[in-house]
């Protein structure tokens, strides 16, 4: 769907000091094996001024693809191969070292199932439909709230990638509605940006309250999901909305946001991002510093999804509490400074967080082009580099400036990612990790 003239405009203005967003670095670069890492960050090389100029835009400063929903879109998913393989084939990738803040449970202990009380259709034992029904399907990044504030659609039956009727098909529970702001375009008045925005999607939740229901804790979001319906919570991507005030990290917790994300694809008061080339405050700023302090204290989670290497270890040295990085690839499938490196993997498992892979194909694949199976592979790279307990899902729809991997064109098609899984040979119960358990886990220590 384009954008009116005037949003091109804006869009227009972000590229001098935003079109340092997405990356098409060439890669992947040489990695070395697994079980011979160091537990130390590397940096990566930063990219040319003619590279950075090259990348497409990021989430909202493009036309965003739309997409109709499929109802034959899960019944074909779920037509994929549903033998369990042999434990001999399933890629059991190994446990990472554990430590504080987060320790790894131990096998099975995540809360990967649904609760007692959903009510649903039973689908035969063992199908990749009962898996995907018994899992807890978790979003951790969908960038829906943008077109709720800015082009007015319904979230029950928007034409996007995403819509409640998406979402209940695709079977995913839990799910993180972004909160952005276009600093390039609402700099000045973020603060009240972020505000409507949080408005608008209150009432559109309100509004379809026999399916959605808006979640602030862990408490929350198991009781929604044990009566059927999907638990929304509310994630803030970038920080100009906090600026350089502590307290608005309060105000909009109170506001129901329940993890922020220090920078988008630009620098901000908190802490320099993975976007531009040129560091600002060589990681985070001394305010970027309290802020994260805060956010423990509060229990709001930290997303440093477009964070800098060096904003990343800064955050690992200061939380005590489980990250996230809500929409990430990983290094290790293809190279781009906003992807996880093989020590940031380790590095996040060690404090018990979780990087849920996203679904935007330049990411993914060095060619641009996706599919489900693209996706797979950073689960699966990620789970051998940080263990099967580190590994989510966060898709970036509605937020995609390229058509998303074929095979998951929408929300409706998330049995795909469990039957690829299962074909990769995945046991059940780490599958269901992926779908979402692990997040929960997250969740549960911090969201109180």
């Amino acid at each position: 769907m384009a954008k009116p003239p005037v949003m091109l405009i804006a869009a227009l203005v972000c590229i001098g000091g935003a079109a340092v967003l997405r990356s098409q670095t060439p890669g992947p670069r040489s990695i070395e094996p697994i079980d011979q890492m160091p537990l130390t960050a590397t940096p990566r090389p930063s990219a040319s001024a003619s590279a950075l100029a090259s990348r497409p835009l990021d989430s909202t400063l493009a036309a965003r693809p739309t997409s109709s929903a499929s109802a034959s879109a899960s019944a074909s998913a779920s037509a994929s191969p549903t033998a369990s393989p042999s434990g001999s084939s399933s890629p059991s990738p190994s446990a990472s070292a554990s430590g504080s803040p987060g320790a790894s449970p131990s096998s099975g202990s995540s809360p990967s199932t649904r609760p007692s009380g959903s009510a649903s259709a039973t689908p035969a034992p063992g199908s990749l439909e009962a898996l995907h029904q018994q899992a807890i399907v978790v979003d951790t990044h969908v960038e829906t709230p943008w077109w709720i504030n800015e082009k007015k659609v319904k979230l029950r039956d928007n034409k996007g990638q995403v819509s409640l009727e998406k979402l209940k098909a695709g079977g995913v529970d839990v799910v993180f509605f972004s909160i952005y702001v276009n600093p390039a375009q609402y700099g000045r008045i973020a603060k009240a940006k972020a505000e409507a925005i949080i408005a608008d999607l209150k009432r559109e939740i309100n509004a379809n309250s026999d399916l959605v229901e808006l979640a602030t804790s862990y408490g929350d979001i198991q009781r929604i999901v044990a009566k059927g319906k999907i638990a929304g919570l509310m994630g803030m991507e970038g920080g100009d909305p906090i600026g350089d005030r502590l307290e608005n990290v309060s105000h909009f917790y109170s506001l129901g946001v329940r993890y922020l994300g220090p920078t988008w694809s630009v620098h901000t008061q908190m802490g320099d991002s993975a976007g531009p080339a040129k560091p600002r405050w060589k990681g985070l700023s001394p305010f970027g510093k309290q802020v994260i302090k805060r956010m423990n204290q509060i229990g709001m989670l930290v997303d440093v999804s477009h964070l800098s290497d060096d904003s990343f270890n800064d955050v690992l040295k200061i939380s005590t509490q489980p990250i996230i990085a809500s929409h990430s690839g990983v290094d290790g499938v293809r190279v781009s400074p906003r992807n996880l490196s093989n020590d940031m993997l380790k590095l996040l498992a060690v404090n018990g967080g979780v990087v849920g892979v996203l679904f935007y194909p330049p990411f993914l694949e060095a060619s641009g082009k996706a599919d489900v199976a693209s996706v797979v592979k950073h689960v699966d790279y990620a789970a051998k580099v940080a263990g099967m307990d580190h590994v989510g899902l966060g898709s970036d729809f509605d937020g995609l400036d390229k058509p998303p991997p074929a095979g998951l064109t929408d929300a409706t098609r998330f049995p795909a990612i469990t039957a690829e899984l299962r074909k990769k040979g995945y046991q059940d119960a780490d599958i269901q990790k992926v779908l979402g358990g692990n997040f929960m886990r997250v969740f549960q220590q911090v969201l109180k």
